[in-house]
């Protein structure tokens, strides 16, 4: 009998008399130094040489520039975006406390509108002035239109301060408009006056 039968014997023998089953076999080849480590075991360094790996850890990166400055960056910024705002309010306000009193002294010219153009003709040597029927009715409406025009300027310079957004142009166009008008309204009285136009034919020779 050979050893390998014998020992298939014995093992069957052990089975056969309730003993317990041999252990299972390490198919793992033999280890050329020491033995093979128990399964669930790992290996922890002492506490100095733990301490050694986490003082040769490599720090953390530090964070980005723009991370550390957008804090520092952030009231400059504000600054000057609040800085506009005041220039802009401040002269939008200004223009129009100007056009507010411009509107008021237009709107009294036009009602005085008879004797200031007799005055203007008296200065030139003109004549005298005799005022159309119609002349009150154009400087009533004169005036309504003024008056309306800086309600809309203040009306919408206001909305655009309380939008945060440029509003000081307002009142520029505002005032152009109110000076066209005005002009307009003045050459229809003068034009339209049979004592200036005879003045007007002597100047050119006509």
């Amino acid at each position: 009998m050979t050893q390998d039968e014998a020992a298939r014997n014995e093992t069957q023998g052990h089975a056969a008399d309730g003993g317990d089953a041999p252990p299972p076999r390490d198919e793992r080849p033999r280890p050329q130094y020491g033995e093979y480590a128990p399964e669930g075991w790992s290996w922890q360094p002492p506490g100095d040489e733990r301490a050694d790996a986490a003082a040769a850890a490599p720090a953390p990166p530090p964070p980005p520039p723009a991370a550390t400055q957008a804090g520092a960056g952030r009231e400059p910024s504000d600054a000057a975006a609040r800085r506009p705002r005041t220039t802009d309010r401040f002269f939008t306000i200004l223009l129009l406390a100007l056009g507010a009193i411009g509107a008021w002294n237009t709107s009294v010219s036009l009602q005085q509108l008879p004797g200031a153009i007799q005055s203007v003709y008296s200065d030139q040597g003109v004549g005298t002035y005799t005022p159309q029927e119609w002349l009150p009715t154009l400087a009533l409406i004169g005036t309504v239109f003024m008056l309306a025009l800086y309600a809309a300027v203040l009306g919408w310079s206001i909305a655009r301060l309380r939008a945060r957004r440029l509003a000081f142009w307002v009142p520029l166009v505002g005032g152009a408009v109110a000076f066209l008008a005005t002009m307009v309204l003045t050459s229809i009285v003068f034009f339209t006056d049979p004592t200036f136009q005879s003045y007007l034919e002597r100047m050119t020779g006509v």
